[in-house]
């Protein structure tokens, strides 16, 4: 039982760590990483799509990625990068 209860909770934190980062070819980009650094490894982003608050204000910028047959969406605030997600 304690065994079952180790790997369950060793699966969640890897899915959660696996979460931050996304990999461009042989390199990665990591949750905290600068837009620099971004465009360095991945590139010019196909579509760059501001993010407003509940009153217009832009608050931050997702950068839109066409790899392959999925889509990587990296969100940037303030020059960072505070979220990866790839859709597939």
């Amino acid at each position: 039982m304690t065994r079952t209860i180790a790997s369950l909770l060793l699966f969640v934190l890897s899915s959660a760590a696996m979460a931050q980062t996304v990999a461009f070819g042989n390199k990665v980009i990591v949750v905290g990483d600068s837009v620099g650094r971004l465009e360095q490894v991945a590139g010019k982003p196909a579509k760059i799509v501001p993010i407003q608050n509940k009153f217009g204000a832009n608050v931050a910028e997702r950068y839109e990625y066409y790899v392959g047959t999925k889509t990587v969406l990296v969100t940037v605030r303030d020059g960072r990068v505070i979220d990866v997600m790839e859709l597939f």
